[in-house]
């Protein structure tokens, strides 16, 4: 018998749990990001803004069979926002396969979804898994266009020795002599951490970001806060100009891991106010990407969307990628009214 009720560990229990059954079932097909405790007390665990009623557990013979954590958020909708949750770790353990553990998770999720008027949930599928064939087969699951990503190299040698195909390994090893992991100085000038003082200015400049957004995650000033700091793990840095915020690049790193581990930096948020040059909307990029390769970072990524000017990405050494993912709204009301063309902007967890 499989009973599914609020998830009894912690940010260490998830974080194992996910680890090892993501590695079971995709550990040979390609690169698997290490959900570290850190990453999801930041986003769950130790947030406050996402309760524990969002974290659903499957147990059967006495043992966790099967976990499904979400955030409650808001969701741009055409030209409103909503109610929603966003969704990932989606996990069954394989030795429970065939005892409906998944379906009874997501039954769970939906009717607490209804109970608090969740519009619907926010995820990324990876094209070709396990939990892509699932959902897609799960009624009210809509997907969208594949997520590009935006790509840049910090240490081609130890992207080579990572990369998962033979492909990609003899790409970055032509690319080593130009892609050295040097970067040239730059001016700070107005650059620096940023302060919870900062957060009016900085919620001003997200709700402009989001001005060409139709489908995709936004954020009230309670989640910004959480977004831009929160103990070690997100990096934010503003640019300051005659005392107000102009701009911001908020990101994180994570270990990715394929023929041994990689640091990636990922960025979540890239916005400017329109009064800021070009120069200084570089040189700010500039400044995170040195911040990146401090923390360790051997390449930094940011999934492309309606909110960041390609010329900006290019100017700084960025490539467009293929991100192998794409958007799916799960366990949507029936009454949804969808946009006739999503510009769609999220998060990659």
């Amino acid at each position: 018998m499989v009973e599914v009720r609020l998830f009894e560990g912690d940010a260490v229990d998830a974080s194992r749990f996910v680890n090892r059954v993501w590695g079971e079932y995709y550990g040979a097909q390609g690169p698997l990001t290490d959900f570290q405790p850190r990453l999801l007390d930041w986003v769950l665990f130790g947030n406050s803004l996402a309760p524990r009623e969002y974290r659903l557990a499957a147990y059967a013979k006495g043992q966790l069979a099967g976990l499904f954590l979400a955030e409650p958020m808001k969701l741009r909708l055409g030209d409103r926002d909503v109610d929603a949750t966003y969704g990932s770790w989606f996990s069954v353990d394989p030795s429970f396969r065939g005892m409906g553990v998944g379906q009874k998770l997501a039954e769970a999720m939906s009717l607490r979804q209804r109970e608090r008027g969740a519009a619907l949930m926010l995820a990324c599928l990876a094209d070709g898994s396990a939990g892509e064939r699932f959902w897609t087969k799960t009624p009210g699951t809509r997907t969208f266009d594949p997520l590009g990503l935006w790509l840049h190299v910090f240490d081609a040698a130890a992207v080579a020795r990572w990369a998962a195909t033979r492909a990609e390994r003899a790409l970055f090893s032509l690319l080593r002599p130009w892609l050295r992991g040097e970067m040239a100085p730059v001016d700070m000038e107005g650059i620096r951490p940023y302060r919870p003082g900062d957060l009016a200015a900085c919620m001003s400049l997200v709700q402009g970001m989001m001005r060409p957004v139709s489908l995709g995650y936004t954020y009230t000033v309670e989640r910004l806060a959480q977004q831009l700091l929160y103990r070690d793990m997100p990096h934010t840095l503003v640019l300051e100009r005659d005392g107000v915020v102009r701009g911001l690049v908020n990101y994180y790193t994570l270990q990715m891991n394929a023929r041994g581990p990689l640091t990636v930096a990922l960025v979540d948020l890239l916005t400017f106010h329109e009064s800021v040059s070009s120069a200084d909307r570089k040189r700010l990029l500039r400044a995170s990407m040195k911040d990146m390769m401090a923390q360790g970072a051997s390449c930094a990524s940011m999934l492309r969307s309606p909110c960041v000017a390609s010329t900006l990405m290019l100017g700084a050494g960025w490539v467009p990628w293929s991100g192998g993912m794409r958007l799916g709204c799960l366990l949507s009301s029936p009454d949804v009214e969808w946009p006739s063309s999503p510009r769609v902007f999220t998060h990659l967890r």
